[in-house]
């Protein structure tokens, strides 16, 4: 028996339990190289070690261990196929991850520029860079809170199907353009190249902004009029805002206005 590995002496090779071992056997994925009809001890060939690695790669990957016996079953080149699959799928990750890192990132960017502005009073000044942002119109009342969910989904599955990173800030905003006003809700996004006509930028600029508590029976244009005068063209962003300690009962948006830009007509 020199040429094999005993159980103990395989799982010892990949820092894996002679448990685990026993468990890929029952799958019929890893069955021993040998096995004494007397004694039932279980043996390995240093070749299968090949195996046990693709075993662990599918575990790592998050593949299901039924799958990799499909591998086996179906194609007498599995380990070959097995492993460009892993690639594929090690790729995607990798791209997920670097989203995710991108979103942490932009994230942890809006905490601290807000952290900057924590629990202002009245009207001030803030100069806020250029975003991008997928809106959506709405033509309801914002306290209707099963059509303002039903159409936020909505625009969060457009947005994950189309390959655009959501981040935080959510909220709605209104367009001013002479006597037309819309309104929107809308995702703040990562900053991307392609082309949408959900996707507007909004530029950099000075804002004027005030801290408000969320009352969804707001009349958010009166407000806008009565605190910040009226404006032939105008953005208003009402959004959410973002703090460490969660208040159920008294959540807060900040109002960023920015005069001398609107969204035109037929855009959206």
């Amino acid at each position: 028996m020199n040429s094999y590995l005993t159980i103990g002496e395989f799982a010892k090779l990949r820092g894996v339990n002679i448990n685990s071992l026993l468990y890929y056997e029952k799958l019929d994925i890893l069955t021993p190289a040998y096995k004494d009809p007397d004694s039932k001890y279980r043996y390995y060939a240093p070749e299968q070690l090949s195996t046990l690695d693709i075993i662990l790669l599918c575990i790592n990957l998050g593949i299901p261990l039924k799958e990799l016996k499909q591998y086996q079953d179906e194609n007498a080149f599995w380990q070959k196929k097995m492993l460009e699959d892993g690639k594929r799928i090690a790729e995607e990750k990798i791209h997920r991850m670097e989203a995710d890192l991108r979103k942490i990132e932009y994230s942890l960017q809006c905490r601290e520029e807000q952290n900057q502005y924590a629990e202002r009073e009245g009207i001030y000044q803030r100069k806020i860079s250029s975003r991008f942002f997928i809106v959506e119109e709405y033509f309801g009342e914002f306290a209707n809170i099963t059509q303002f969910g039903r159409i936020s989904t909505a625009l969060f599955d457009y947005a994950e199907e189309n390959g655009f990173s959501t981040v935080l800030p959510s909220g709605f905003m209104f367009s001013f353009n002479g006597e037309k006003i819309r309104q929107f809700l809308f995702y703040e996004i990562l900053p991307t190249d392609k082309k949408d006509e959900k996707i507007i930028e909004i530029p950099v600029g000075i804002y004027s902004c005030m801290q408000i508590k969320f009352d969804p029976d707001m009349n958010h244009i009166s407000f806008l009029e009565k605190h910040f005068g009226s404006s032939e063209q105008r953005i208003a962003i009402v959004s959410n805002l973002i703090r460490d300690k969660l208040q159920i009962n008294s959540r807060y948006n900040e109002i960023q206005t920015i005069d001398g830009y609107t969204i035109p007509d037929g855009k959206i």
